[in-house]
């Protein structure tokens, strides 16, 4: 094994008396070992200490999980682990003593935590069942596991009956299910159980091979049945190990996707625990099996002076933070070389065998192991330590471990080294190791601390002692030279790295070097942009109020003008602005949202990094590039990307001093930084935006669901808050809403309306089954003693809408103030508390869709709110309090509106909308003439007007109506004047009587044209009757006219009441009925009915003779005739009653007496004469007495 570093005349030597331990380098058989009287030399590492960690929580809280499942790669120690886990549980004796001096050696806290919840719950220790599984049913397996723990636990003679006759079943054929549970129960009646199954992921082969079978469906039961037996507090005292190389999923990978996912639902009953190498556990590893005790005092000064050297050449490359710098430790790994030490258990990583391949590496006899270099080069007289080196490594395992290497994920890079040192034939030994180790440089270590730079290169190829020798630097460096320039490899001056090359005629580094210096800063940034993260969350904040908030990132610099941010309807909270930069230079972001912005004094570098990546980018458009230099590109930017990404979070890092962020000033839409913008600080990107949003939202709610804490629901979250709602509607007065279960909408229900206690038991009386109720309240005002995150903005809310009293405030105008700052609430949860408010208003704010007033809230309509809250507005009404209170109570005794004892189920307004709907109500049922007729007063007219044209109710009743009667309005708030409201109650009663009354005066007027034209009594009653008794004689006669034989007819029907009858006689008048009337209508009907009378007193007179009248009449008629002097003749029937004639009568003397004193003789006669004509001829003619030309009679 001559190296670089090892002078040319001489070979290496090593101190003799270095040996070997083999049995510290055994792999375990859990089934063997765990028999074995001693637990042997093993260590418990890093990552076995946090198994055992999970195991010690789950002794001392039987409520965490008991179940876990082991996952890692050969060689990783899970079955070492486990045979530790099963001695520190087991059964008091030297295998467990063995066990807890380990563990106290590793971690003492551990070991004293785990041996006293041990002894709390299992005295006398557990019973410890392990098996290997083989591709076999799982019930086999854990049955041989449960069988083989019993006989380890108890002899034959002390087994307990109950254990013996639980086990007997399991030995036989035929095992079932519930048999074996009822034997895993009946052991854990006796002591705990820990239940190890090693090799677990072929029992999960032999599942996926039978997938179809009913046996693979029984091993997925009674794995889940295992798991749920020790699940939770109340399960019993089951702990339950697997230990397998893939996930459950990946071993069902290869069944239906039915059983798949059942086995991934399985997996989630298990703590999957993953098993991967800790470097600090594999070196232990390597401690352990070199033994000095063998080395001479001579040979241990050597090693003491390597030892020495290493620490000192490990603190100067700072390569601390991969191994701590342990001269006492770099002693006992000897004749490793410090990089080898670190590098071989990174190479053993890559190709999938661990710890198995650093033992080989180690132990086994063949060229290139420790055990071969001990051999070849240990002396009793050594002069020099020498070391095994990383190219010895790299032999190895591309020697003895070639096949494991192929299979490996980096197989192809290290075929690349081999082939590259395949293809220089002839090249030195010397040549060779530094290609080899370069390239394993290469493999274990990109950009780091371990990067194949010149000082590692160095470092690696000299033993530790020689590398002050500055000749044999010098020496090693002009060899890396020559490689590079016959170009084996290639040297990239941005990561100072060397890497192995396979020649190229294309200068890479000078094209690169053009293109850099091309680009400017803002081509730069723009390349940036895509190295910031996405967005970031404010994981605090987000935690702390259940409103999930992010800001997009942004990178500029001092040429970027303004830039665009989120608006209110954008998700996105905020902007996170990366500026490249000096403060004064930050752009303006126009924006309502916050902005934080963050400058940094490494903004050089991180755009150094930038140009280089962009010169990588835009390379193959303006050079050819041939097929390696291709390949070379395409590895430098994926390492320039990486370098970029790093560069960009260090500079940024709010921990770090170099940067300084800035919460910017946002004003008229827009956010611009100055000197008084607030310092933020943090010891991250989240939590400074966390800041950010606890400065700008220092007024979130708190709720406790992330399903509404969202901007965008999803669709199930959408789905279960439309069930909320529908339960918020139509069962509020009921626990939990009457939700049943515990589905997303229960969960939401419990994280908002009960978390906010907006839906909280009420006080008062039980409903009629007895139970206590339920209901929406307000949120309480906060107290010293108790804090209520909703309060202020549930103000705020409260404010704007009982504000809206003159005109409505739209429900997107309320989703916007509780989404703007102080407040900041999601839409995600924004209409629960709205739709609550609402609820808990419901006699206060009136609800409007689309400009009409809704008088019932549905879930039909919430879920059309949902959807577009701008089509609806709320509005205050005022009634509660205050002088429209008043108003209203007076309004309401003055009609005698009826107010129901408790508002229906989600009736909204009940008080003004009582007075609203009687007052509709009766304009409603108003006849057209009564609608429209003049003949009321004014202000009479103006409330009809007002009620026709009502559409809001609270307009109506406190505007509207109040001007039509002359009266202000009536103002939501201000000083209560009970008088002015009951002149206002007053005055609206009047003028609705006389819009009532309208249609009883026309029917007045009706009554008495008619009788004027009949010469009969106003009174209806008598009016029917005398003109029933009037047209008697004609209603046999058969008229031609229909007009007269309608009347006529109608005239004798008796069976109608007054009422009945009045109408339907006006419309065989005039062809219309009263409520079609026009306020002239009456004059028209007082000509045509002075007509008609003309009409049936004709009839009359020529029908009376023929016609007698009947003996118990209580009237008799009588037929005049007037002859003028042209011969014209006009005729009277004159029907008198009893009761007239009788009056007439007595009147009679004292007429004709005072006619023949004032007339003369005969004078009675001449008044006889005057009044026909005036009576008689005046009447036929239809002219009024004013007009009236005298005509003498002939007879």
């Amino acid at each position: 094994m001559t190296a670089p570093g090892t002078p040319p005349t001489s070979s290496p030597q090593a101190p003799a008396g270095i040996s070997i331990i083999s049995s510290r380098l055994r792999s375990t058989n859990i089934e063997r070992d765990v028999r074995a009287d001693h637990l042997g030399p093993l260590h418990v590492g890093i990552r076995a200490q946090d198994v055992l960690d999970r195991v010690t929580a789950a002794l001392e809280d039987p409520g965490r999980t008991r179940a876990w499942s082991l996952t890692g790669p050969y060689g990783s120690g899970k079955s070492t682990l486990a045979l530790v886990t099963t001695s520190l549980l087991g059964h008091a004796g030297s295998r467990r003593s063995e066990a807890e001096k380990l563990l106290t050696e590793a971690s003492p806290i551990l070991a004293r935590r785990l041996t006293s919840a041990r002894d709390k719950i299992a005295p006398n220790g557990f019973v410890t069942c392990v098996t290997t599984a083989r591709r076999e049913p799982l019930l086999a397996s854990v049955a041989r596991a449960l069988l083989e723990g019993a006989s380890r636990t108890w002899s034959d003679d002390i087994m307990p009956s109950a254990v013996r006759h639980a086990l007997e079943p399991l030995a036989t054929t035929g095992l079932g299910h519930q048999q074996l549970l009822s034997a895993v129960r009946t052991l854990c009646e006796q002591a705990p159980v820990l239940l190890v199954i090693d090799e677990f992921g072929k029992s999960l082969e032999h599942l996926a091979a039978h997938g179809d079978f009913s046996d693979a469906s029984s091993d997925v039961f009674l794995l889940q049945e295992l798991a749920e037996l020790g699940a939770g507090a109340c399960g019993v005292p089951l702990y339950l190990l697997t230990l397998q190389h893939l996930s459950f999923g990946d071993y069902a990978s290869r069944s239906n996707t039915l059983l798949t996912r059942e086995w991934a639902k399985i997996q989630g009953r298990f703590e999957d625990i993953l098993m991967t190498v800790h470097l600090g556990d594999t070196v232990e590893l390597v401690r352990r099996t070199l033994d000095h005790s063998g080395v001479t005092a001579k040979g241990r000064k050597l090693i003491t002076e390597h030892a020495a050297a290493s620490a000192r050449a490990w603190t100067d490359r700072g390569l601390e933070g991969i191994l701590a710098a342990d001269q006492e430790f770099f002693a006992q790994v000897y004749p490793l070389h410090p990089l080898t030490t670190v590098v071989a258990p990174l190479l053993a990583a890559q190709i999938g065998q661990h710890d198995r391949s650093v033992t080989g590496f180690i132990a086994n006899d063949e060229p290139h192991t420790a055990r071969r270099f001990l051999a070849s080069y240990a002396t009793d007289k050594p002069t020099m330590a020498s070391t095994i080196r990383i190219a010895d490594a790299f032999d190895f395992f591309f020697t003895a471990g070639r096949t494991t290497v192929l299979a490996s994920a980096n197989a192809s890079r290290w075929m690349e080294i081999d082939n590259r040192i395949a293809e220089a034939h002839g090249l030195p030994e010397h040549d060779q190791v530094i290609l080899k180790t370069v390239g394993m440089l290469n493999l274990v270590d990109a950009s780091g601390a371990l990067r194949a730079s010149m000082d590692t290169i160095l470092f690696a190829l000299a033993d530790p002692t020689a590398l002050d020798d500055t000749a044999t630097r010098q020496q090693l460096a002009d060899r890396v030279a020559s490689l590079v320039e016959r170009g084996f490899l290639v040297y990239r001056q941005f990561s100072d790295e060397y890497r192995v090359w396979q020649g190229s005629d294309v200068d890479l580094t000078a094209h690169i070097e053009q293109l850099i210096d091309s680009c400017d800063d803002h081509t730069a940034v723009r390349l940036i942009s895509d190295y910031l993260p996405p967005a970031v969350v404010a994981g605090k904040h987000s935690q702390r109020t259940g409103m999930l908030r992010y800001f997009v990132t942004k990178a500029t610099d001092s040429g970027t003008p303004r830039i665009e941010g989120p608006s209110a309807a954008n998700a996105e909270d905020g902007v996170l602005l990366f500026h490249f930069g000096t403060h004064d230079t930050i752009p303006t972001v126009r924006t309502e949202r916050p902005v934080v912005a963050g400058t940094t004094e490494h903004a050089d570098k991180v755009l150094q990094a930038a140009r280089y990546l962009h010169a990588l980018n835009e390379l193959p458009a303006h050079v050819e590039l041939d097929g390696v230099a291709s390949a070379e590109v395409k590895e430098r930017i994926a390492q320039a990307s990486a370098e970029l990404a790093t560069r960009v979070a260090e500079a940024f890092l709010p921990s770090q001093l170099a940067p300084k962020w800035y919460l910017m000033t946002v004003t008229a839409g827009a956010a611009t930084w100055s000197p008084s913008s607030e310092r933020v600080r943090g010891r991250s990107l989240a939590e400074l935006v966390s800041k950010a949003c606890d400065s700008v939202f220092p007024d979130a709610p708190h709720i406790r669901n992330e399903m509404l804490g969202r901007h965008k629901l999803t669709s199930q979250a959408a789905k279960a808050r439309r069930e909320l709602i529908t339960a918020m509607i139509n069962s509020p007065g009921l626990p939990n809403l009457g939700i049943e279960g515990y589905g997303p909408e229960r969960a939401m229900y419990g994280g908002v309306l009960e978390y906010l206690r907006l839906h909280r038991l009420t006080p008062g009386r039980p409903d009629e089954a007895g139970h206590l109720t339920f209901g929406f309240c307000e949120p309480e005002p906060p107290t010293p003693a108790k804090k209520n995150s909703l309060y202020p903005a549930w103000t705020a809310m409260r404010q704007q809408m009982y504000a809206a009293t003159e005109q409505p405030v739209r429900l997107d105008v309320v989703y916007s103030l509780l989404e703007a700052p102080p407040y900041g609430m999601r839409p995600g949860v924004i209409p629960i508390i709205v739709l609550t408010a609402l609820i808990i208003g419901s006699q206060e704010l009136a609800l409007f869709e689309e400009g009409t007033y809704q008088t019932r809230l549905t879930d039909a309509l919430a879920e059309r709110m949902l959807k577009a809250p701008e089509r609806f507005a709320v509005k205050a009404m005022g009634v509660q309090a205050g002088p429209r209170k008043i108003a209203v109570d007076e309004i309401a005794q003055e009609i005698g509106a009826r107010m129901p004892a408790a508002p229906p189920a989600n009736a909204r307004n009940v008080a003004p909308l009582a007075i609203t709907r009687q007052l509709l109500d009766r304009a409603r049922t108003l006849s057209s003439y009564a609608d429209r007729t003049q003949q009321i007063p004014k202000q009479a007219q103006a409330v009809r007007q007002a009620l026709k044209t009502a559409r809001e109710p609270d307009a109506l009743l406190f505007t509207d109506l109040p001007a039509a009667l002359g009266l202000k309005p009536i103002p939501a708030d201000g000083p209560t004047d009970e008088q002015t409201a009951r002149r206002y109650a007053a005055s609206l009663s009047k003028a609705l009587t006389d819009i009532s009354r309208a249609d009883a005066r026309l029917r007045d007027q009706v009554v008495k044209a008619i009788a004027a034209a009949f010469h009969l009594p106003t009174n209806l009653s008598k009016l029917r009757e005398r003109l029933a008794a009037y047209t008697q004689p004609l209603a046999e006669v058969n008229l031609v006219e229909a007009k007269l034989r309608g009347v006529i007819m109608l005239a004798q029907d008796t069976d109608l009441t007054d009422d009945e009858w009045l109408d339907p006689f006006v419309v065989r008048i005039v062809g219309r009925g009263l409520s079609d009337w026009r306020d002239g209508d009456i004059t028209t009907f007082a000509v045509e009915a002075r007509a008609v009378a003309r009409s049936i007193e004709r009839l009359a007179s020529l029908h009376q003779a023929s016609s007698p009248q009947p003996a118990d009449s209580t009237f008799v008629s009588q037929t005049i005739t007037l002859t003028q002097t042209d011969g014209q003749e006009f005729h009277a029937v004159v029907h008198l009653s009893d009761d007239e004639r009788t009056n007439a009568q007595a009147l009679l003397p004292e007429l004709i007496a005072l006619a023949r004193e004032k007339i003369g003789e005969n004078g009675e006669r001449a008044l006889l004469a005057l009044l026909a004509e005036n009576v008689i001829a005046e009447r036929d003619t239809g002219n009024d007495g004013a007009s009236r030309t005298r005509r003498k009679p002939t007879r």
